[in-house]
């Protein structure tokens, strides 16, 4: 079965679900992710062993642990279409597969000084994965988000392995962009969000919830 698109697909999420990113914040955290949410791994986040994740939305298969990912994980996968492409091409029978394409044209963006509406069918980009996969898990059903590893700083993973390509800081750049679109959800989207771990996001802890 090839990769589609996945609102073309008609898949859905459950309305609740725990986004789980790598970042090493959230490690502390896995056994607290409630049993009646659906977990969203993105990227390496699939790889925790202390969590089964039920979707996996990835980006790129050019990466040192993509295969171990690939072959470990039975879910559903959301990937970035140029991403789906070559998995095609590597294993055109796997079952379970959609895509997403972010919209790039600047008037489309997330942006850190405009908070732009969420739009059906349209993933806002110029943000981090973590930042599509909020869209897409909101798209398909999701109104109730808990992040878990969504750090937004430093460039360490939970398995005390580093990014080789790109280099954060602090606070990624990409955070003021995340935060207008966590608030638009929540003002206007009808949609709770809280986080599991610390994060420099602009997000209430779930246990002061």
């Amino acid at each position: 079965m090839p990769f589609i698109d996945v609102f073309d697909s008609g898949f859905r999420t459950a309305e609740k679900v725990c986004l789980l990113a790598p970042g090493p914040n959230g490690r502390d955290h896995y056994s607290e992710i409630p049993a009646d949410y659906q977990v969203l791994a993105i990227s390496k986040a699939v790889l925790i062993p202390e969590v089964r994740a039920d979707i996996w939305v990835n980006p790129r298969v050019e990466l040192d642990w993509f295969e171990e990912a690939d072959r470990s994980f039975e879910g559903v996968r959301i990937f970035h279409l140029e991403a789906a492409r070559k998995m095609e091409a590597l294993r055109p029978n796997r079952r379970d597969c959609y895509s997403f394409e972010l919209a790039m044209d600047p008037s489309l963006c997330l942006d850190p000084d405009e908070m732009r509406p969420v739009v059906p069918r349209l993933i806002r980009g110029n943000g981090s994965i973590s930042g599509a996969a909020i869209q897409i898990a909101y798209h398909c059903g999701a109104r109730e988000l808990l992040l878990c590893g969504i750090d937004m700083s430093g460039d360490s993973y939970f398995d005390s392995t580093f990014t080789l390509d790109q280099h954060h800081g602090q606070t990624w750049w990409f955070t003021p962009r995340l935060n207008q679109l966590i608030r638009w959800l929540r003002e206007h989207g009808s949609c709770e969000v809280f986080t599991l771990s610390p994060t420099r996001l602009d997000v209430p802890r779930f246990k002061d919830a």
